[in-house]
């Protein structure tokens, strides 16, 4: 919803679309950045929604069978590997094509990784657990 949000947001308060109706190349360039990058934050939220979904399953859902557990812990293991591949193709090599190397701090890192780490973690007890 935010993502959506954004787009109206800027689509309203694009210059180039005040000034002229037509589009110039400039305006092409970044309307192509801007939903280039909300593309990668789609994603990324919806691989993030799924691990979180996954793992609410595995955890709050209650009693579940051996296997329950195992295909759970399989898939919130694999959504914790698909989060940080694609944090790390998007971080290093896509949104650097369209702006500069990211300078994330030591901060933003940690939180990034800790999620990443803690499916990980999770899936693999819950497979353990399973078997």
């Amino acid at each position: 919803m935010a993502i959506f949000i954004g787009i109206v947001f800027f689509l309203i308060g694009l210059p180039e679309f005040k000034k002229s109706p037509k589009l110039t190349k400039e305006a092409v360039k970044d309307i192509t950045y801007i939903f280039a990058t909300l593309s990668i934050l789609l994603v990324f939220v919806i691989i993030v929604s799924l691990n979180i979904y996954a793992s609410g399953d595995l955890f709050l859902a209650g009693p579940l069978t051996p296997q329950m557990k195992l295909l759970l812990g399989q898939k919130v293991l694999m959504l914790g590997l698909l989060e940080g591949l694609w944090a790390v193709i998007s971080l290093k090599w896509l949104l650097p094509i369209f702006f500069d190397p990211l300078d994330l701090s030591k901060k933003q890192i940690l939180v990034l990784v800790s999620g990443i780490v803690f499916s990980v973690v999770s899936g693999i007890y819950a497979m353990l657990e399973a078997s």
